[in-house]
C-alpha cells in the first residue's frame, strides 16, 4: 500500500509541476501575434476571391465549420456565425472587401479570450490559372495555456494552414 501511495503521490506531482510549468511559460509568451503564411491555389484568382466570400457555402468546403448562419449585413459588410460543432461558434465580419484581391475579417466577439484579424491577399499565381493566396493573422490569446498549446504544440499557422489546405482541396475535388 505504502508503495501505491507513493507511486500515486509521484503522478500527482508531476502532474502538478508540468501544470505549473505550461501556465508559467504560456504568461511569458506575448499576448498578440502576427503570422502569415502563402500559398498556391490551382484555380484562378477570381474563383479562389469567389470561395472566399462566397460565406454561406464555408461549410462545404471547410471541414471543420459544420454550419454557417448569415447575419444581416452590418453597414453592408458580411456579418456571419460559424459552429465548429462542438459547442464553438465564432461570429465574424468583414470590415474590408476590395474585389478580386483582399479580404478582411473580424472575429466579433467582444471580451473574447482569443481572436483578431485575418486578411486574404490574393493575386496570379505562379503558373496560368493558379492563384498565389496570402493569409496574415493578426490576433490575441489571452489564456496562457491556450498560448502555450498554440506556440509550442500547435504552431500559430495552425488554423491558416487548415484554411490553405481546405481551400486547395475545394478546389481538387
Amino acid at each position: 500500500m505504502k508503495t501505491f501511495l507513493r507511486i500515486l503521490l509521484s503522478v500527482v506531482a508531476i502532474i502538478v509541476i508540468v501544470g505549473i510549468v505550461v501556465y508559467a511559460d504560456g504568461s511569458s509568451l506575448p499576448v498578440d501575434h502576427t503570422t502569415t503564411v502563402t500559398g498556391t491555389v490551382p484555380a484562378p484568382p477570381e474563383a479562389v476571391f469567389a470561395r472566399i466570400t462566397d460565406i454561406a457555402h464555408g461549410a462545404s468546403w471547410r471541414p471543420a465549420v459544420k454550419t454557417v448562419t448569415v447575419l444581416p449585413q452590418d453597414g453592408g459588410r458580411d456579418h456571419w456565425v460559424e459552429d465548429l460543432g462542438h459547442g464553438q461558434t465564432m461570429t465574424f465580419l468583414a470590415t474590408r472587401t476590395d474585389a478580386p484581391a483582399r479580404r478582411e475579417v473580424l472575429l466579433d466577439v467582444p471580451g473574447a479570450a482569443y481572436g483578431g484579424t485575418w486578411t486574404y491577399v490574393v493575386s496570379p499565381g505562379p503558373t496560368a490559372g493558379t492563384t498565389t493566396l496570402s493569409i496574415t493573422e493578426a490576433g490575441f490569446i489571452h489564456p496562457p495555456i491556450y498560448r502555450f498549446m498554440m506556440h509550442h504544440v500547435l504552431g500559430m499557422s495552425y488554423n491558416l494552414n487548415q484554411y490553405l489546405k481546405d481551400i486547395n482541396a475545394s478546389f481538387k475535388s
